[in-house]
């Protein structure tokens, strides 16, 4: 960081385990997080496209009453869909097509102007591919032929009031499409924007695994970014803290960065301040997460820095991290299938009202509204593909802000991040509060959430010197 290069830091790694608490050991390998090569990277991708358009898209077409869902994409302005449907290379119009031809299997159809290499996803996945070329009818008589040939009854297309990747056809590909097919077929588009909700919504096992081994990086990543060696007092800085999240997964061949925030005595430090060091007794903690292929995260890590003579954090902070760990406990509990968002929101601000808190909303996501009194802020929501991805919010009904997206309800096999801010005025600093934090990852089930990974339930422990 500040004065030090990268090379100097990585020596210097006592490296912290982010999915337990604080413990010094042995600088890892060159390679400790065994992430794929390019190679691997395409099987593990294509195998989770295939068995997701396999599992998922039929029921979700089926639930809608869609029989056919053409995504228009196109070079240099790529649908929101583009990679998890297959990617490639759409040239001057590219149309992805499904059909629901009455079997347990969806037809798969992919037109472009260019041909696709053989190691793609198109290529090896797809039921019927067609390369246009630059010939003058271009893709019109294909997409046209595709329509017809199959004589759907609805069909539907990304666009959407509420949700940006569900409302990826351009004016202009509308246009086109509804010249090419004709004003019969043209009058049965339907949005296909709750299809697109559920496609994604319904993880498959091959997805649940990927993103778990994202989410162990990104733990892991954070972990590093807050180890004793990585952290000198007086002199290293949110922002410095900041760069190295993203040099680092730029290292890694990944992307990423984080918001690093420090709450010293109370006061909420301007985030990534250059001229703030971090000193003892402060709160360091991360928001943020790691993306791979197409998958993003989103968690939080919290570091403490002991003051001289210390050896864990004051007894006063350690029982508000267990609270705020007991309110996550209870807010998991209401992350149910069918849940609705808003109704969990104000469900949990209920209980937490009724425990003596002030709930602050509609969403205070990033700051307290008083560092005196107690209060909660609940700002839970979608996760995956997007740090803030397209289930339901759990958050006031302000249409303005989220659309239908907190009038859903919670699917099973869905993520969620469950995401909150609990202040409790601390003696130690004059009654001021602690904003503390928590935002980790779960999967709804059936019986209940299941945390994809371990939460973090001790915060790390940074003793300057050693």
């Amino acid at each position: 960081m500040k004065n030090r290069t990268h090379a100097a830091i990585a020596a210097g790694f006592a490296l912290v385990f982010a999915l337990g608490g604080c413990t010094a050991g042995a600088p890892e390998s060159a390679d400790p997080y065994g992430i794929p090569d390019s190679k691997e990277r395409f099987e593990t991708q294509r195998n989770a496209i295939a068995e997701k358009l396999q599992t998922s898209l039929l029921p979700a077409m089926r639930n809608h009453g869609i029989d056919m869902w053409i995504v228009m994409d196109r070079e240099n302005n790529e649908e929101p869909l583009h990679v998890e449907l297959g990617g490639g290379f759409a040239g001057v119009r590219g149309a992805f097509i499904f059909h629901d031809n009455g079997s347990d299997t969806v037809e798969k159809i992919y037109y472009s102007s260019h041909e696709q290499p053989a190691n793609s996803v198109i290529s090896q996945i797809y039921d019927e591919v067609l390369y246009y070329g630059y010939y003058p009818e271009g893709l019109t008589p294909h997409l046209r032929r595709a329509v017809e040939d199959r004589d759907p009854q609805r069909i539907g297309v990304n666009t959407s009031h509420t949700l940006p990747e569900a409302d990826g056809l351009t004016v202009g590909l509308r246009n086109y499409l509804v010249d090419t097919i004709g004003p019969e077929y043209a009058g049965r588009i339907v949005s296909a924007e709750l299809l697109v909700r559920d496609f994604r919504l319904q993880r498959t096992p091959a997805e649940t695994a990927i993103y778990t081994r994202l989410l162990e990086w990104t733990a892991r990543w954070m972990g590093e970014a807050l180890a004793p060696g990585n952290i000198t007092t007086g002199v290293t800085t949110a922002e410095d803290v900041n760069w190295w999240l993203r040099d680092r997964a730029l290292e890694l061949g990944l992307t990423g960065g984080g918001t690093v925030r420090i709450v010293r005595e109370g006061e909420l430090l301007p985030i990534h301040d250059p001229d703030i060091p971090i000193e003892r007794g402060d709160i360091v903690g991360i928001d943020g997460g790691l993306k791979y292929l197409q998958y993003a995260t989103d968690i939080k890590r919290t570091a403490y820095i002991l003051r001289p003579g210390e050896t864990e954090m004051p007894q006063s902070l350690q029982e508000i991290w267990r609270t705020t760990h007991e309110i996550g406990d209870f807010y998991a509990s209401l992350m149910v299938p069918g849940a609705i968002g808003s109704e969990t929101w104000s469900a949990i601000n209920a209980e937490m009202e009724s425990r003596g808190y002030r709930a602050t909303g509609p969403d205070a996501g990033g700051d307290a509204v008083t560092t005196t009194e107690p209060e909660v802020g609940i700002y839970g929501h979608s996760v995956g593909n997007v740090a803030h991805d397209i289930g339901a919010r759990i958050a006031d009904d302000i249409p303005f802000a989220y659309g239908d997206r907190v009038r859903f309800p919670l699917q099973a096999s869905e993520w969620v991040s469950i995401e909150f801010h609990v202040s409790i005025p601390v003696p130690e600093w004059g009654g001021n509060t602690w904003y503390s934090r928590f935002e980790e990852t779960a999967q709804i089930t059936d019986a209940g959430v299941q945390w994809l990974i371990p939460t973090q339930k001790e915060l790390f422990l940074i003793d300057p010197a050693n």
